[in-house]
């Protein structure tokens, strides 16, 4: 920046100059010296100025109209004067006495004093640091950077500057500090409770649309209920997720029932905003348009108080009239952070500011350091308007996760789906031990679902490899905790059932409605049996290959909702006909005719809808396709990267696929892997450039429901490949949903309406959500029409629905992003590489239109039931051979997790509402209880519902998720 600025003075027009003989077109420019020299005066400031004028001129002094005379004086040939610095633009007249020589021009002061609906305000210094895990360099690095050169010396500050006030985004900040400063906790008890240094209320800032439902409810857990359960007196009223451009249906919801008033976001028009989740609760929302710009761009306070009035006037004055139509107090913030940033104290600027405010007398506004909490609390009163937002953000960064980190999410995905699934459980074994939870797996359990969100918005990054294999390595510890946790539950229940012979195989249903799925049972020398039902009848079974070793799979009917059935395995054979024609490479069963061809499914006819689904004339139904992605996954663009078809027509007009392939493109020659009364599997083999496809297809028999199994083999690392998976629907105008956390959306009906805006440094975020693909999706992704729809269950983070490649066709074509292998947008980040071999799973059926089929067909893919075997008989067991521990009236009521209470013994059940109806249903359980409590989303208690016995009749709303505690007799 220079040493001075310049402020041109224009000429008045008439007269253009000189009043007498000698004329000038010119305005005399005038020079402010910095840092400025200024003095009091009379209700006033006056500033040394300087006149780009020449001795030989003349003029000797400033006459303006308000009667404010200034002699010129000459100085190292300079002519300087005492200008006032406040006051509103007006004619000056430069004089000449010797000659009578005058110039007239318009003079604007440095500042003017029309502070406009602020005069009588605050403006609010917000210092806080945004901080990823990682990506500024390892987390370790970081995190010591955090502690050391971040909050140690925030708090130092704090110690002799009684009015500077701090922020940190998130919980988990202050975790790592106070185990590497204990001895200065109550220190940071007493800096919260003065509101001088406040932490965000989630765990972290995480992408909110990876999380599966739970784990986006724990950065609750892990951060505000952390926060007042281990700082006495200490609340979090603020949450903070700065950086992703993305938000998803349910945040608001998660956050007002938690008990958080504030969420700061940024990269979206400035402003305030009442964000409303489906069931109508909400959070006020305040962006700044962009966190770093104020430090980046603005620099406001890298001087003194008048040039802080000079550059903050000019951005406010174009706020009056958006605060006055909304009604909300003259508070305005400025926001000073950026990535990593620590603090830095204006409080000099702050004393003279007020100091001038103070002495001049003039209506300017206050200047104070201040908390995104604590401004939020000035404009959130009574008689304010905020506008009213609805719906979601898709992400545009989504890219960097999944397709980016294939099997570090596919792991954070499973830890989302099976650590609830391990409560569940857990719970239910403590419950038929007599009510006690003396074994319940308390700390296993948390320390399970805190490594599952472990992992932020920050992948890559400098040192990324560290940082990306450590996330990883968290996310694969959680996924593995969570299978050991069901194995011990359900082991310990089965000691429970009572069993009428040998080699009885339990099978447990995790979800809160009866199921009809195949199981599977490890036993030696499988093929020496056969299964039965608890009645003795036998039931479609085989013999498989999984995981190198051989299993039977047999069709499980009726499991109940989050119960268990029992089945036996029978030595001998037992041929179950099975109404089915297949050859090497078509399919007749009771629900489809299939016709295989290049690439995958050629003919999908689905028999009760008398209809072929699947529309082949560019794709098959199950390929596989390359093409090139050259983004980065996240960074400063406001559009995501779209994977291209480079090189299909090279300059000399021949066909050249460098830059794409499909397996359709490539002869598939199929055959038949397995074959019984469960499931046909067909496999065919394809070779990439740069790696091996292998395609598997298992139609059921007895379900209708088709499986594909994608096997990346020897994928060498290339830089910028995408690979997906697609599905073409015989659909015309179509409707896309698809599942987020704990709600169902839909494309061009939830989403936010209008463009967020908002800066980055590629521009203006001025695309509308709805255009925005693909998108975030958890276990499936659906299109219908009123004559039919077809859900595709899935285990990759991101799905589409638009062709990607040129002549792109109008029908809908589900897909599923497979891998990408791309750079990240640090400087000195890592290549994405993901080197060797990967495997995908999707799962199809077509059906009526229903988005409870479509929900409960996607989750249920993603569920598989779990099975014990009891070799020995069992007489002495207290529980029957089927039952169901849980089970509520409304299927589209799910239960979101059943958990030991975090203060007590008794038990938190949680539901969600997924069908977007207020509902009045029935909880019913397997024992009876004697009190009934409905908490918030932390299990602090609201209020009591008198109901006892072993039902819970429970009025949910439109997509609400409520958790009540549930007390049982002793």
């Amino acid at each position: 920046m220079k040493n001075s600025i310049y402020l041109i003075l224009f000429v008045l027009v008439t007269n253009f100059g000189f009043s007498q003989n000698k004329s000038s077109h010119s305005a005399i420019l005038i020079e402010y010296e910095r840092p400025y020299d200024y003095v009091q005066a009379e209700n006033n400031l006056l500033v040394k100025a300087f006149l780009k004028l020449n001795i030989a001129s003349g003029f000797d002094s400033i006459e303006l109209n308000n009667g404010y005379i200034s002699k010129i004086k000459y100085e190292n040939d300079k002519a300087w004067a005492w200008l006032p610095v406040f006051g509103q633009p007006e004619i000056m007249k430069i004089v000449a006495t010797n000659t009578g020589l005058t110039q007239e021009q318009l003079f604007t002061p440095l500042v003017t004093s029309d502070w406009d609906y602020f005069k009588d305000g605050t403006f609010h210094i917000i210092s806080s640091s945004h901080q990823d895990i990682a990506w500024m360099d390892t987390p370790e690095h970081c995190r010591h950077e955090r502690i050391n050169d971040i909050i140690v010396p925030a708090l130092d500050v704090m110690k002799t500057d009684k009015a500077y006030h701090f922020g940190m985004e998130q919980a988990l900040n202050l975790k790592e500090f106070i185990e590497e400063h204990p001895e200065r906790k109550d220190e940071v008890i007493e800096r919260n409770k003065e509101g001088r240094f406040t932490w965000g209320a989630t765990y972290n800032q995480p992408y909110e649309g990876m999380q599966m439902g739970e784990q986006l409810i724990r950065e609750m857990y892990f951060g505000k209920k952390w926060i007042k359960d281990n700082f006495k007196g200490c609340d979090a009223k603020t949450a903070f997720n700065t950086d992703v451009p993305g938000r998803t249906l349910q945040f608001p919801q998660i956050l007002a029932k938690s008990g958080v008033k504030n969420l700061f976001v940024s990269r979206m028009k400035e402003g305030f905003y009442d964000w409303t989740s489906p069931d109508g609760s909400s959070v006020l929302t305040y962006t700044p348009g962009n966190y770093g710009w104020a430090v980046i761009f603005y620099r406001l306070f890298d001087e003194d108080a008048l040039e802080a009035m000079r550059k903050i006037q000019n951005r406010v004055k174009m706020w009056s009239d958006y605060y006055g139509e909304r009604n909300l107090p003259p508070h305005f913030a400025i926001v000073i952070s950026n990535d990593a940033s620590g603090p830095t104290n204006y409080g000099k600027v702050v004393k003279e500011w007020n100091g001038i405010v103070r002495n001049t007398g003039i209506k300017i506004p206050t200047l104070k350091h201040a908390t995104v909490s604590s401004f939020m609390a000035e404009i959130n009163k009574e008689g304010a308007k905020f506008d009213k937002l609805e719906g979601d953000r898709p992400n545009i960064w989504s890219y960097i996760h999944g397709p980016g980190h294939h099997k570090a999410v596919t792991a954070s995905r499973k830890a989302g789906r099976m650590l609830p699934s391990a409560e569940i459980f857990s719970t239910i074994d403590a419950l038929v031990h007599n009510n006690t939870f003396k074994n319940y797996p308390s700390k296993e359990l948390s320390n399970a679902f805190e490594e599952s969100i472990y992992p932020d918005h920050g992948w890559g990054g400098k040192n990324g490899h560290i940082t990306d294999s450590i996330f990883r390595s968290k996310l694969e510890f959680a996924a593995n905790e969570s299978d050991r946790l069901i194995k011990n539950s359900l082991s310990s229940i089965s000691n429970k059932i009572k069993t009428r012979k040998s080699r009885a195989v339990i099978v447990y249903n995790d979800l809160s409605w009866e199921r009809n799925d195949v199981a599977s049972v490890k036993i030696e020398n499988p093929s020496n049996y056969y299964v039965v039902n608890k009645e003795g009848k036998a039931v479609p079974s085989q013999v498989v290959t999984k995981n190198d070793e051989k299993v039977i799979q047999f069709v499980a009917n009726k499991v109940p909702s989050l119960g268990y059935s029992t089945f036996y395995l029978i030595k001998g054979k037992k041929d179950l006909k099975v109404n089915k024609e297949v050859t090497p490479n078509s399919l007749t069963n009771d629900f489809y005719t299939i016709q295989l061809g290049d690439g995958g499914i050629r003919s999908l006819f689905d028999h009760s809808l008398n209809k072929d689904v699947i529309k082949s004339t560019k794709f098959s139904g199950g390929d596989v396709l390359t093409l090139e992605y050259t983004g980065n996954g996240a960074g400063e663009f406001t559009q995501m990267t779209k994977p291209e078809m480079k090189g299909v027509f090279d300059p000399n007009g021949k066909s050249h696929n460098a830059g794409y392939d499909r397996t359709s493109k490539h002869t598939s020659q199929w055959r038949v892997i397995n074959d019984g009364n469960v499931f046909t599997q067909y496999e065919s083999k394809t070779l990439f450039k740069h790696t091996q496809i292998v395609q598997k297809i298992k139609v059921f028999h007895h379900e209708k429901k088709i499986d594909f199994s994608i096997d990346m083999i020897n994928w060498d690392g290339t830089h910028n490949r995408e690979f997906r998976f697609a599905v073409p629907l015989n659909m015309d105008n179509a409707k896309i949903k698809y599942e987020v956390p704990l709600a169902i959306a839909e494309v061009g009906k939830t989403e936010m309406k209008e463009a967020p805006k908002g800066w980055a440094w590629g521009g203006t975020y001025d695309s509308k959500p709805t255009t925005i693909h693909p998108r975030e999706v958890l276990n499936y992704i659906a299109s219908e029409t009123k004559e039919f729809a077809l859900t595709m269950a899935t285990d990759v983070a991101l799905a589409d629905w638009i062709d990607p490649t040129r002549e792109a066709v109008d029908y809908p074509v589900l897909q599923g992003l497979l891998l990408a292998s791309h750079k990240s947008c640090h400087g000195e980040g890592n290549w994405y590489h993901q080197t060797g071999d990967h495997h995908f799973k999707f799962s199809i059926k077509s059906h009526k239109p229903s988005d409870k089929t479509s929900y409960q067909f996607g989750t249920s893919s993603n569920h598989p039931l779990r099975t014990v075997l009891k070799i020995k008989t069992n007489k002495e067991g207290k529980l029957p051979s089927d039952m169901s521990f849980f089970n509520v009236s409304d299927s589209m009521v799910r239960i979101s997790t059943i958990k030991k209470s975090e203060d007590d013994d008794n038990v938190i059940m949680r539901l969600v509402e997924m069908g977007g109806s207020d509902k009045q249903t029935t909880v019913n359980l397997s024992q009876p209880f004697s009190e009934l409590i409905k908490t918030n989303l932390i299990e602090e208690e609201e209020n009591n519902i008198n109901q006892s016995g072993k039902n819970m009749d429970i009025s949910i709303g439109k997509n609400a998720i409520e958790t009540y505690k549930i007390i049982y007799n002793k």
